[in-house]
């Protein structure tokens, strides 16, 4: 109950005791003038307490409706991404099948490079809001990788993408036949988001550098390039943290990777300098 009225209601109370016992007729006298002033004050505070009860019972229907619209609106969002991803592979399927077919009947074409390289990148959004979108609802089994062959295979993939910025590859390869227990769409999202964020942020005409090697129980990769130095290194795997919004993208891809590797146990270390940024990531070898 109200403070308020805990006191009106122990000042009426008392009143009516003391006036109850004999011995204390003479103050009670005294007093007795005030008690029609503390029943006026505990009803007028009985009356208080139901209109805040009142406009409490309100606003407590108002916060929860408001929380069901939230709620049916973040669903239909859901629903909605969910139905625009899976939409969005169909024709992005068929550009890379046509744009395949056509080269292998007139060679390579400057115009179908740029497209396919488009469509690359296009592909990297796909790929990063398709495992947001279904990572709550599906197991994502490990197996076990070689994960040179996977890495070299994603820079064949992101090659065309890297020669359309005026950029080059370098692969040092130091752990050949080195296994890692992981699920591969997850390993997939680590190595492409880092290909990507290296093509978008290295300056031109540059070489990014890839290295995977071994130190102990660990397999190593690391992607370095010479690119603007990262201001803020400690916000830079927050969800849409961006520190240049001149480059396209959602802000979403580090952020993704951190969660996977918190997940997989997966050790990062970021350095970044006027010269260089590197990532490099500590895999568990599989067993």
């Amino acid at each position: 109950m109200h403070l308020f009225g805990i006191v009106a209601f122990l000042f009426t109370f008392s009143l009516g005791i003391m006036a109850l016992v004999k011995k204390a007729e003479p103050i009670t006298e005294n007093l007795a003038i005030f008690v029609p002033y503390g029943i006026l004050v505990f009803f007028l505070n009985l009356f208080y307490l139901k209109v805040i009860r009142l406009s409490r019972e309100d606003y407590e229907n108002k916060l929860k409706k408001e929380k069901e619209y939230s709620q049916a609106l973040l669903h239909s969002q859901k629903r909605f991404l969910r139905y625009a991803v899976h939409e969005t592979n169909t024709p992005l399927a068929v550009i890379m099948a046509n744009i395949e077919l056509f080269e292998l009947d007139t060679g390579k074409h400057p115009v179908l490079s740029n497209i396919e390289a488009a469509t690359k990148n296009i592909y990297g959004i796909y790929d990063d809001l398709s495992y947001l979108t279904k990572k709550d609802k599906l197991v994502y089994h490990k197996q076990k990788i070689i994960l040179a062959d996977f890495i070299r295979s994603r820079i064949e993939f992101f090659n065309i993408v890297a020669k359309q910025s005026k950029l080059t590859f370098e692969f040092k390869n130091r752990c050949d036949h080195s296994t890692v227990s992981l699920n591969e769409t997850k390993l997939q999202r680590i190595i492409d988001n880092n290909i990507t964020n290296a093509i978008k942020y290295t300056k031109a005409y540059q070489t990014i550098k890839i290295v995977l090697y071994e130190k102990e129980d660990k397999c190593i990769f690391e992607i370095s390039s010479n690119s603007t130095i990262i201001k803020e290194p400690e916000h830079i795997f927050n969800a849409y943290y961006r520190e240049n919004n001149i480059k396209d993208g959602l802000g979403l891809g580090l952020n993704l990777v951190k969660s996977i590797c918190d997940e997989e146990h997966i050790k990062i270390e970021l350095h970044s300098t006027e010269k260089s940024t590197s990532f490099t990531y500590y895999f568990n070898k599989g067993e």
